[in-house]
C-alpha cells in the first residue's frame, strides 16, 4: 500500500488520530453531563492517592476519599462500599490515567480506551473463530459489541472487565497462532480481575500442560511472578488488605450467584436449589475439561467458551459487567452456522443479534430497581449465559467434536 500510494500510510494515521480525538471529545461531553463511572473511581482514585500521597489503595483513608467522590459522604452499610478490591498490580495499568487530576477528562479518556478495546475484542474474536461476516453484518456486529447491554454497562461504569476480556481474547488468538510466549504474558495480565478468569485460567494452563506447550506456562508464571514481586516491593501488606476487602464484598454486593438469587426469590428452598445447580454445572464443566485435554485447539476453544459462559453459574459471585468476556462466543456460534447453512445463515445471525440486543435492554428497563443511579434486577444474570449455552451445545450436537475453524495457523 505504501509503495503504491506514498501518502496512504500518513492518511490512515491521520484518520486514526481524528477518530480517537472525536471519541475523546464525544466522551468528554458525555462525562461532563453524566456523573458516574463508579467502577472506575475506586481504581483511578486509589491509584492516584498511592502515586501522589503514598497512600495504600486499601487504607480506610483511601476508601473514605473514594466514597466521598461517589456519594459526597461516607457510604451507608447498605450501599456499595466502593473498595479498591483489585490486586495491587492493577495500579500499573491505571497509573497513566491516574496522573490526570481532572476526573471528567480522566474518565473520558478511559471510556475512549475501553471503546477501542471493545472494537478490538470483536475484531480479534472474528479472526479467532474464522467467522467471515459480510460487510453489513460486520458493521452491525461492531455496533452491537459497543451498544448491547453487556458492553454499554461496563463502558459507562468504567469497569476494567473490558480490559480483562481484551487480554483473554488476545491470549486465545496468540495461542491459536502458536505465539505462546506472548499468550502467557496476556493470560497473566487478565488476572487484574481474578474472579473473571478464576476458572478460565486454570483450564488454559491445564490444556497447555497436556500439549507440553510449556513456553506459554513459563511466560505466564514469569509475568505473574514479576507483577507480584513489584507489588510486594511497593506495598508489602497489600495481599492481606486485598483479601479483607474481597471478604467484605458479599456483605454489600447484590446477589451474584444462583444460590443468592434463588434465596432472594424463594427464601425457603432457593439457596439449596441454587447450590445444587452450581455443583451440577461445575461437575459438567470438569467433565468437559477432561474430554478437551490433549485435544486440538478447536476443541479447546469450545471448552474455553463453555468455561466463560458457566463461570457465573458455579457459585462464584459475579456481575453482569463481566459478561463482556462472553462476546467472542457469538462469532464462534456464527462461524458454525455459516458452514452449516451457507449463505442462509446471515438472517439467522442478524436475528440472534437483534433478540439479544433488544431483549436484554427491554428486560433491563422493565425490571429496573430504584436506587442511586440505577440498579439492575438479579434476573439480568441469567439470559445471556443461557442463550450462549444453548448455542454451544447446538454446536456440540451438530458434530461430536466442535467444528474446524480457519485459524491463521494451527499448532
Amino acid at each position: 500500500l505504501s509503495r503504491g500510494r506514498p501518502g496512504a500510510g500518513w492518511l490512515l494515521a491521520l484518520l486514526a488520530v481524528l477518530v480517537v480525538a472525536g471519541l475523546v471529545w464525544t466522551n468528554l461531553r458525555f462525562t461532563a453531563a453524566n456523573p458516574g463511572g463508579n467502577d472506575f473511581i475506586p481504581r483511578w482514585l486509589g491509584t492516584r492517592l498511592f502515586i501522589t500521597a503514598d497512600q495504600s489503595p486499601y487504607s480506610p483513608e483511601t476508601t473514605q476519599a473514594i466514597q466521598e467522590r461517589i456519594y459526597g459522604r461516607a457510604a451507608w452499610e447498605s450501599e456499595d462500599q466502593a473498595l479498591f478490591a483489585y490486586p495491587f498490580y492493577t495500579v500499573f495499568l491505571f497509573a497513566p490515567i491516574a496522573l490526570i487530576e481532572d476526573y471528567v477528562l480522566a474518565r473520558a479518556i478511559w471510556m475512549t480506551v475501553m471503546e477501542l478495546a471493545i472494537f478490538a475484542i470483536a475484531l480479534i474474536a472474528i479472526q479467532l473463530t474464522g467467522w467471515r461476516p459480510r460487510r453489513r453484518m460486520l458493521i452491525a456486529f461492531l455496533l452491537f459489541s459497543l451498544l448491547w447491554y453487556h458492553g454499554a454497562k461496563p463502558l459507562v461504569d468504567g469497569n476494567p472487565s473490558i480490559l480483562v476480556a481484551l487480554f483473554a481474547v488476545i491470549a486465545l488468538w496468540l495461542l491459536s497462532s502458536g505465539n505462546d510466549g506472548l499468550a502467557g504474558f496476556f493470560l497473566a495480565l487478565a488476572t487484574i480481575k481474578p474472579q473473571m478468569v478464576i476458572l478460565f485460567l486454570p483450564f488454559c494452563l491445564l490444556w497447555l500442560f497436556s500439549h507440553r506447550r510449556l513456553r506459554a506456562v513459563f511466560a505466564f508464571v514469569l509475568t505473574f511472578g514479576a507483577m507480584l514481586l513489584f507489588s510486594f516491593w511497593l506495598q508489602p501488606d497489600w495481599l492481606p488488605a486485598n483479601l479483607a476487602q474481597i471478604q467484605a464484598y458479599p456483605g454489600y454486593a447484590p446477589p451474584g450467584t444462583p444460590a443468592t438469587v434463588f434465596a432472594l426469590w424463594w427464601p425457603d428452598w432457593g439457596a439449596a436449589w441454587g447450590w445444587g445447580l452450581s455443583v451440577l454445572l461445575f461437575l459438567l464443566l470438569l467433565l468437559e475439561w477432561w474430554w478437551s485435554l490433549a485435544k486440538p485447539f478447536n476443541w479447546f476453544l469450545w471448552a474455553a467458551s463453555l468455561t466463560l459462559v458457566l463461570t457465573p453459574f458455579v457459585g462464584i459471585p459475579s456481575t453482569t459487567s463481566n459478561y463482556i468476556l462472553m462476546l467472542p462466543v457469538l462469532p464462534l456460534i456464527f462461524s458454525a452456522w455459516s458452514r452449516r447453512l451457507g449463505q442462509h445463515n446471515t438472517r439467522l445471525e442478524a436475528a440472534l443479534l437483534a433478540v439479544v440486543f433488544f431483549g436484554l435492554w427491554l428486560l433491563f428497563t422493565s425490571t429496573l430497581l430504584p436506587g442511586y443511579q440505577f440498579r439492575e434486577h438479579p434476573i439480568m444474570l441469567f439470559p445471556l449465559p443461557l442463550v450462549l449455552l444453548l448455542g454451544l451445545y447446538w454446536l456440540r450436537w451438530w458434530r461430536t467434536n466442535p467444528p474446524e475453524f480457519s485459524y491463521p495457523a494451527q499448532h
